[in-house]
């Protein structure tokens, strides 16, 4: 990228904060927002924070998940298509956390694994135990390589708490996705794409159909760490229409079809900020 490119870029991103946090300030609800810890079922300490209405009252719980390698706190800047706090603003209580071996939580780097999994379980449970949530109204929003502990925490959840949905923004399917068919990825990750053991858990694409919940996949016709890929949307929609979900659909398609032609939505943070709180809010009515 030429310095020229760059510092376009970085305009338009500080552009992009800016109108998304006027419009929070103008439209939204005051918030505050506390910082909580939890524990995992190996026992590591997880670092979280729950952003919520100021204003008393049972609020739709939605749980964030960050994607690659990145801490919750993600989630406090701008740098994602979704902030915590404008989030709540809406009215909403957002808890995000640490996945362990990230931020301040206990652990090892997990890349979504089994770990992760159970990292989203713990978190959903204390979500949906905060008294400002209504434990009948929970989403989950995972951002990027963040469905790979969504799909899979989810699948493996159980009966509680009951999730109504899942949305998965740009989530890679499987390893060949995450990895761009090994191009990407596989130094840092120190598994080859052979490693059935090591991928397998961490293939969205093999839990969505037994998801627990309804789920809508997000995808813009380029995509935000591969912008030549889109097979893994129609690769995770595929998977849904073979399972049990209660729903599932790409974009603005009909529910419960899998378009030959998708409509992918314009790429883009501040058109990504504008459809994830859109269907956030649709799907919490």
């Amino acid at each position: 990228m030429s310095l020229i490119a760059a510092v376009k870029g970085h305009a338009v991103n500080r552009g992009h904060a800016l109108s998304r946090s006027l419009r929070m300030r103008r439209h939204g609800v005051p918030t505050v927002s506390e910082s909580v810890r939890m524990v995992s079922s190996a026992g590591y300490q997880l670092e979280g924070q729950v952003h919520r209405p100021q204003a008393s009252g049972a609020w739709p719980g939605i749980l964030l998940c960050p994607g690659t390698n990145d801490p919750g706190s993600v989630f406090e800047g701008w740098s994602q298509p979704v902030n915590a706090a404008e989030v709540a603003s809406m009215g909403f209580v957002v808890l995000h956390f640490d996945p362990a071996g990230r931020g301040g939580s206990w652990g090892e780097e997990d890349y979504g694994g089994l770990e992760h999994q159970d990292n989203v379980r713990v978190a959903l449970r204390h979500l949906a135990g905060l008294d400002q949530v209504d434990p009948d109204r929970l989403g989950v929003v995972a951002i990027s390589l963040g469905i790979a502990m969504a799909c899979g925490g989810l699948a493996h959840l159980g009966k509680e708490p009951a999730v109504q949905w899942l949305i998965d923004w740009e989530g890679p399917s499987d390893r060949e996705i995450i990895c761009a068919g090994g191009r990407i990825m596989v130094p840092a990750l120190g598994h080859s794409l052979k490693d059935e053991v090591y991928w397998r858990p961490r293939e969205a694409v093999r839990w969505v159909g037994e998801l627990p919940c309804g789920y809508l996949r997000i995808q813009s016709m380029r995509d935000h760490a591969q912008p030549g890929e889109v097979r893994h949307a129609a690769r995770m929609i595929q998977a849904a229409s073979s399972g049990r979900l209660s729903w599932f659909r790409l974009n603005d398609h009909a529910p419960g079809l899998v378009p030959t032609t998708p409509d992918f939505y314009r790429p883009g943070l501040l058109q990504a900020n504008r459809i994830l709180l859109r269907w956030i809010r649709e799907l919490s009515d």
